[in-house]
């Protein structure tokens, strides 16, 4: 019950951190999405050095950051080359074991999590839509991703007896997974009526499907990688959680896809 009881208050914060700072403005939202990106990266680079890769650690976070404000500052996003070039370089002439290994480990911490959390931040600045609309979108976003957490996690305790990945998750459930779509689904149609929302319905419930599918695909992948690495947790935190790539699994994965509806689907039907 204790545990229960401080990871309700830890969620609680993290929610109004991001629910607050978004409403504040683009900068105030896309600070608060580059902290928990790179913080998540850096706990992927431990993961890496459970399984005996050594990133170069402060490169990966500098292509990280950029990636990260590439919404707020465009043109940095350029400038993401030359750390990139410098790392090949440097492959090129250390002496250092694996190379290879070590320039893949770094690369990739800069794409999970970073540049796929930041679509939050595109979200926020998305294109064709006024300010509020933009808030109104993420919010949307965060809250079907949470929505879809809790009724999973609610369905899986009460009703869960088949095991959705036993190898990978044991304690997901099918029973889990399709709460968790109830929910999402649930919370689409109280957003219909709660918020002056730029989507239709439809597009909210379609929505509602894919932050479930993504989130349940980044819970599954982050739960592999910290099987791989032996480990129970990616960090500590986020007392009750972990650490951010265990709270942020499914947002990860949920927000590039979900903006990728948005854009290329509900904003043109």
């Amino acid at each position: 019950m204790s545990e229960l009881v401080t990871r309700f208050f830890t969620a609680t914060i993290g929610a109004s951190i991001l629910i607050g700072s978004a409403w504040l403005g683009q900068w105030y939202f896309g600070v608060v999405v580059l902290v928990i990106a790179l913080i998540g990266q850096f706990e992927l680079y431990k993961l890496y050095e459970r399984c005996g890769v050594k990133a170069w650690r402060i490169t990966g976070l500098l292509l990280g950051a950029g990636i990260a404000l590439r919404a707020l500052i465009p043109d940095i996003f350029l400038l993401t080359a030359v750390p990139v070039v410098g790392l090949v370089l440097w492959c090129t002439f250390t002496k250092s074991h694996q190379p290879l290994m070590r320039l893949g480990a770094t690369l990739s911490g800069a794409v999970y999590p970073t540049a796929l959390v930041a679509f939050l931040t595109d979200l926020r600045t998305i294109e064709g839509y006024s300010g509020e609309e933009a808030l109104a979108l993420t919010i949307t976003v965060l809250v079907l991703v949470w929505a879809s957490d809790i009724f999973a996690f609610l369905a899986g305790s009460f009703f869960g007896n088949h095991a959705l990945a036993p190898t990978i998750s044991p304690g997901k459930t099918w029973e889990g997974f399709l709460g968790g779509v109830g929910g999402a689904i649930i919370a689409a149609i109280f957003l219909s009526f709660m918020v002056d929302m730029p989507l239709r319905i439809v597009h909210l419930m379609v929505l509602a499907v894919v932050c479930t599918l993504s989130g349940a695909i980044g819970d599954l992948a982050e739960s592999r990688f910290k099987r791989v690495a032996g480990v129970k947790d990616s960090g500590v935190i986020l007392p009750g959680h972990g650490g951010i790539l265990d709270r942020f699994d499914g947002i990860i994965v949920a927000a590039p896809l979900a903006y990728m509806y948005i854009i290329f689907i509900a904003s043109k039907f």
